[in-house]
């Protein structure tokens, strides 16, 4: 099983904002007024595979 976590990090400073189930899941949960450039606002989309 997949799953991807969305959080937001600056410096040291790391906060989860989510599990899901895809990418535009998790995409989606990004604020509008972040833009398409969410990775410079310090949003990142990690894939992790779990086991079954």
């Amino acid at each position: 099983m997949v799953v991807y976590v969305l959080y937001w990090q600056k410096y040291d400073d790391v906060e989860i904002w989510g599990v899901y189930s895809s990418v535009e899941e998790a995409e989606k949960q990004i604020p509008d007024d972040v833009g398409n450039d969410y990775e410079y606002e310090g949003f990142h989309i990690e894939e992790f595979e779990l086991d079954d």
